[in-house]
């Protein structure tokens, strides 16, 4: 199986100038004393369903630029989460710019690009980072100069004043564990493979995946490891895991791509269909084998949904709107039982 490579990245085509930054987490202590920041409470959680009925179509002033720092495209989420931002913007005649690294773990490239972006004339910060602090600088100085800082579905972070657009990943764990408990109510043996170590969604999956697991006393955690968000790496462990514990009965992999990579092992040992595995995020390809049955199911979030959003966010702030520091975008199930339903892209 292989991951389908999309996307591109708008750098040298258009204008930029807000920046839409990607985190998995609401703001939440002291700092800047900004007018955007007043204009953000932190305290607040809504769904976006509800913000953006309460705050209607935003308003765009002629000339606003948008700058998104995204991170890789190769992975298709992101390139999914890019394309809700640039869509949003077209629609609302809104310049714009994106910005992605080379791999999910170019920390200190994507720092670069997003003090790039920064240089060139943004209106406001949009950004999805690798790590949960590495472009806290970058806020900051966003926030000083009255420009929004959006974080768009990963790294929790602690800057007052950033708005996070997205899905509760602890809430995403645990709708993993409780979907496998459902399954398999004899319990029975589960592995776990985590995403980067650095990255707050990989923290906060495996943490409600392991509080969801305490709930079902009967489903035993016996292996747990670090696959660094890599398809190939995934494999090789998922491999080695099913070697010391032949016993496994569900695998739940901390994104889709690893779960391509859990499959091919689960294939390799001849048990497909035998074992439950549970991807996270909703790509095509994964909805492809969970139709074809090699996985089982996937906590699919809808990064088209967060982009656009985030568009939105920034531009309600530049217009002096209250925005919740925390919009939203709740996860939800696909399985084979409403997988035709989402046969192409993503919400």
């Amino acid at each position: 199986m292989t991951v389908q490579r999309r996307g591109w990245v708008a750098a040298l085509a258009v204008p930029a100038a807000i920046v839409l930054v990607s985190c998995s987490a609401t703001p939440d202590g002291g700092g800047s004393s900004s007018a955007i920041t007043k204009l953000v409470d932190a305290t607040a959680k809504k769904p976006v369903r509800d913000v953006q009925s309460s705050l209607g179509a935003p308003k765009v002033k002629k000339g606003t630029k948008l700058c998104y720092v995204t991170r890789t495209l190769s992975n298709e989420f992101w390139s999914y989460e890019r394309n809700g931002f640039e869509k949003e913007a077209k629609k609302l005649g809104v310049d714009y710019k994106t910005y992605a690294v080379n791999d999910e773990t170019s920390i200190t490239e994507q720092l670069d690009k997003a003090q790039t972006a920064m240089k060139q004339e943004c209106d406001a910060l949009l950004a999805s980072p690798i790590s949960a602090t590495g472009l806290d600088s970058v806020y900051k100085a966003a926030l000083s100069s009255g420009k929004p800082a959006i974080v768009l579905n990963d790294a929790k972070g602690t800057v007052p004043g950033v708005v996070y657009v997205g899905p509760d990943a602890k809430v995403i764990g645990k709708t993993a564990a409780d979907y496998i408990a459902e399954k398999l109510p004899d319990g029975g043996a589960v592995a776990m493979i985590e995403g980067d170590p650095g990255s707050s969604n990989a923290l906060n999956r495996g943490a409600g995946f392991k509080k969801g697991l305490k709930a079902h006393p009967n489903l035993r955690l016996v292996a747990s490891q670090t696959a660094k968000w890599d398809q190939r790496a995934a494999q090789d462990i998922a491999t080695a895991m099913l070697t010391a514990h032949p016993g496994i009965k569900a695998f739940y992999a901390q994104n889709d791509v690893m779960a391509l990579g859990a499959a091919a092992a689960i294939k390799e040992k001849g048990l497909a269909g035998k074992v439950l595995l549970l991807g996270t995020d909703g790509i095509p390809q994964g909805k492809k084998e969970i139709a074809a049955g090699n996985m089982t199911a996937t906590v699919s979030e809808r990064p088209a949904t967060e982009g656009a959003t985030g568009v939105d966010a920034a531009l309600w702030l530049l217009a002096g709107r209250k925005v919740p520091g925390w919009v939203d975008v709740p996860a939800f199930i696909i399985d084979k039982q409403n997988v035709g339903k989402y046969a192409s892209g993503m919400p």
